[in-house]
């Protein structure tokens, strides 16, 4: 029999996503700062998270370039015209993120249980977090960033390249993710089992049937093998 896959969305799942954020976006600010002493106190984690909504409300782009062309209109209005700069923040906001961030508490318990088990394990997400920076990323066999494919989740083109990737079955496979549409129902229209996160306890909306609910990766382990009827 070959080995069950289990896939993982990251944010909100293995960690919450505003306290990385905050966090990466203060330390690039930190960064700037130091770079450009006369901007302290002036730009704050708010204003980077304002002006960055508007550029999305205004334009498509990637991630990257959205917050690129955020950050070079905050720093236009301090009179930082150095064409270099805005990319420059991008960076030290990247370098940032895996040093600002918070696995939950059951993340690598259930984790070291999934490899005990002889699971593969890997990653489908539609953010571009730098995952393969983290030490975690050592126990995953894949990482997908939707984006770089083309298509974000629940499209089934990312879930299909992961499927390319590790050479796996989707009637062995189980993904598990926060999202009930590009997570849940992405994953189950491709043929995987999907198992929702709710760590909010929220209820269940109507018109989404999770092949299982958890309210943390607690148990995951034991929960996949009787999906898989193992």
């Amino acid at each position: 029999m070959t080995a069950a896959v289990v896939s993982f969305d990251l944010d909100e799942t293995l960690w919450a996503f505003m306290p990385m954020m905050d966090g990466s976006l203060a330390a690039a600010i930190a960064a700037l700062e130091e770079r450009h002493p006369a901007v302290a106190g002036l730009i704050t984690v708010e204003r980077l998270h304002e002006e960055r909504q508007r550029v999305a409300e205004e334009r498509e782009g990637t991630y990257l370039e959205l917050r690129l062309e955020s950050f070079r209109r905050i720093l236009a209005t301090h009179d930082l015209d150095d064409p270099d700069l805005p990319g420059w923040m991008v960076e030290a906001w990247m370098a940032a993120r895996p040093a600002t961030v918070r696995l939950h508490d059951d993340v690598e318990p259930e984790l070291d249980a999934l490899v005990a088990s002889g699971r593969v394990l890997g990653a489908i997400t539609n953010g571009n977090f730098p995952f393969a920076e983290l030490p975690v990323a050592r126990r995953f066999a894949f990482i997908v960033h939707a984006e770089q494919i083309g298509e974000m989740k629940p499209a089934a083109a990312p879930f299909r390249h992961a499927i390319e990737l590790c050479g796996g079955n989707p009637a062995r496979w189980v993904h598990v993710g926060d999202g009930l549409d590009t997570d849940i129902a992405g994953a189950q229209a491709v043929g995987m089992k999907a198992v929702w996160i709710n760590r909010a306890g929220i209820p269940l909306p109507e018109g989404y049937s999770p092949d299982a609910e958890l309210p943390s990766l607690a148990g995951l382990d034991a929960l996949v093998t009787k999906l898989l009827a193992e």
